[in-house]
């Protein structure tokens, strides 16, 4: 037996299918390996699945992807300051409309809401209690509320916040206490920001 008769599947046991120059395959033209290569059950197309999506599924992405699509214009008809400020934030890697819109869309929350609160809890209790709040707060939580007050008021801030959460709070509670927001620039900075 040939290495031929072997590769090519059996269709017709009555055909004789060696290719030696003699019997019934002689007269016949053999193909060529390529032509037969893709014939089987490799080349035949499999039927399309279903994805398992319904179309109440491909209307929720298309409102997905308007909001997105909203978000994106919203981003490119905000100033650049706040542009800057929101991409410091949320951790964009730049302020460029493609970056901030995918930071603030897969954000679980908006930084803007905890700093808020934080920024009302220092100002509405006592020195000591304000004091309290911030030593109490996380790194990220103090650099976020740092980084509000500064680019949304203008108190003077220490250049660098200390490390050691009981010196950074001693260091901020007056002038977090001090600051007045612009009210206008914070409701545009917590627009852009929500989804």
């Amino acid at each position: 037996m040939s290495e031929q008769t072997l590769t090519e599947p059996d269709t017709d046991a009555d055909v004789d299918t060696t290719v030696d120059g003699t019997g019934p395959a002689a007269d016949s033209q053999p193909e060529p390996a390529q032509a037969t290569a893709g014939i089987g059950p490799a080349a035949v197309p499999e039927r399309r699945r279903s994805s398992g999506r319904s179309r109440s599924v491909s209307r929720a992405g298309k409102a997905s992807v308007r909001r997105i699509a909203d978000k994106a214009q919203q981003v490119v008809d905000t100033d650049q300051d706040t542009r800057v400020l929101a991409a410091d934030l949320t951790g964009a890697r730049s302020a460029g409309i493609a970056d901030l819109t995918t930071a603030i869309m897969e954000a679980k929350r908006s930084p803007v809401h905890s700093a808020i609160a934080d920024l009302a809890g220092v100002q509405s209790g006592t020195v000591p209690e304000a004091t309290v709040h911030l030593v109490g707060m996380g790194r990220s939580e103090l650099q976020t509320l740092v980084q509000l007050v500064g680019a949304l008021s203008d108190v003077q801030l220490p250049k660098k916040v200390p490390a050691k959460s009981t010196d950074a709070a001693l260091a901020l509670v007056e002038p977090v206490r001090d600051a007045r927001i612009d009210a206008d620039a914070l409701e545009q900075l917590q627009s852009l920001l929500s989804k």
